[in-house]
């Protein structure tokens, strides 16, 4: 075993050979996110409740896969393998989802939907937990900015990828839905590529601790950590709030693009233009955000982001204008990626040897307000049209702001990882 000392330093020298694998697991994301609402409803005359239900579907399999994947992270010696395992899942998934697109299979599109969403668990865990592990307390949100802005990348490309071949299949073989949506195909190949990637080159015995206390995440793994009801109380209504905010947060999302396409222009490939501002922002400004996040205090930050994010959505559903509607959108993905970031810095604070349980926990939360968000946002859709998923979410958005606050004072005195300053940092290697 040694140690390195350094100054300051916001994460262990190997972070960015981590960060860079993770744009080629990303890179499917954007195009099927916005093409399957629209394609479920005009190739198979889907309604908003079942639009809704097709989005939710991926959710439930990520939320399925969620607690076994925190309860293995915490478990196992190798998160590699995990990661691993997640990667070449989601690969066969995104197979199995072209099929059921060119065979326009619904059963075979939830099927490959919902593994895409159950073997995202095995990978997006694993990650955030090493994430933490490599990074510095104090640029906690910067070091997942940073995988943001990888992610971003990735979307950015595939997102050109994807609907590039989607024009040109569109304007020589307009029936032919193998070739049409073909970039899917390659989605799945790029994941197992990053599997194999992330698996050889990432050292996961490289981890950050605190020299002082000469702490460490494998030495805290296998001691108990104090546990009250106080912390236990704190989490529980933490996690609440989080649920009430993700279904909030996903109740209008599935009809964005559909409201793009019915009010701001009707050509699906040129409203998909209005998205690539947001992907610049996600690519070049996360790290940006996350730095900014690590330097206001958490009760400010819960009220100046959802105060932001209602702003925004009013304006998106009162613009008809495409170049309003893009720029609105770049600001509605910095609002949405700097509660990711304040939110996650916290869950990655509660525990440190229990900590792939509580990013577990954190995903779980999310992904159920995720599949109960669509599906009432489609209800609402249904019987009172277009615009009211997006009024509503407004409403909810502002009420949640004290609930917020009042979550945050309960938990932010018990977490493991506190919020203050502490520049005795080393680097060990197990």
């Amino acid at each position: 075993m040694f140690e390195k000392k350094i100054a300051k330093a916001k994460y262990t020298e190997d972070f960015n050979v981590l960060i860079k694998n993770v744009m080629f697991n990303s890179i499917g994301f954007f195009f099927l996110e916005f093409i399957i609402p629209i394609y479920a409803k005009q190739e198979l005359a889907a309604t908003g409740l079942e639009v809704g239900f097709l989005f939710s579907i991926q959710t439930i399999g990520f939320l399925i896969s969620s607690f076994l994947a925190g309860y293995l992270v915490d478990k196992l010696e190798s998160r590699k393998k995990l990661i691993l395992l997640g990667s070449i899942g989601r690969g066969i998934a995104y197979f199995i989802l072209y099929f059921g697109i060119a065979f326009r299979h619904l059963i075979l599109m939830d099927i490959g939907t919902f593994n895409i969403g159950f073997f995202a668990g095995f990978f997006w865990i694993p990650f955030d937990t090493i994430i933490a592990e490599k990074s510095h307390k104090d640029h906690r949100s910067f070091a997942y900015g940073k995988r943001d802005s990888a992610v971003g990348i990735g979307l950015f490309f595939g997102s050109i990828l994807g609907f590039g071949i989607y024009y040109f299949g569109l304007e020589l073989f307009p029936e032919n839905l193998f070739i049409i949506y073909s970039s899917v195909i390659i989605y799945g190949i790029s994941n197992f590529y990053a599997g194999i990637q992330f698996h050889s080159k990432v050292d996961e015995s490289t981890k950050y601790i605190d020299s002082e206390k000469n702490i460490d995440n494998t030495t805290l793994s296998h001691q108990k950590e104090k546990v009250n009801i106080g912390i236990i109380s704190g989490f529980v209504f933490f996690n609440f709030v989080i649920l009430l905010a993700s279904i909030n947060g996903t109740l209008a999302k599935p009809f964005l693009n559909i409201y793009a396409v019915e009010v701001i222009v009707n050509d699906p490939t040129i409203a998909s233009y209005a998205y690539i501002p947001s992907g610049i922002v996600a690519m070049y400004l996360a790290p940006k955000l996350g730095k900014l996040i690590d330097k206001i205090k958490p009760y400010y930050s819960v009220s100046i982001i959802s105060i932001l994010g209602a702003i925004v959505t009013f304006g998106l559903i009162n613009t008809d204008n495409f170049f309003v509607f893009a720029l609105l959108l770049s600001l509605d993905t910095a609002v949405v990626n700097l509660a990711n970031l304040l939110v996650q810095n916290i869950y990655s604070r509660v525990s440190i040897g229990h900590r792939g349980k509580v990013m577990s926990s954190y995903r779980f939360f999310m992904s159920s307000g995720s599949i109960i968000g669509p599906i009432l946002g489609g209800i609402t859709l249904d019987f009172l049209g277009l615009q009211a998923p997006f009024l509503i979410s407004i409403l909810v958005e502002l009420s949640l702001i004290p609930i917020y606050l009042f979550a945050i004072y309960l938990i932010k005195p018990r977490l493991t990882e506190s919020f203050k300053e502490n520049e005795n940092i080393a680097i060990k290697k197990i």
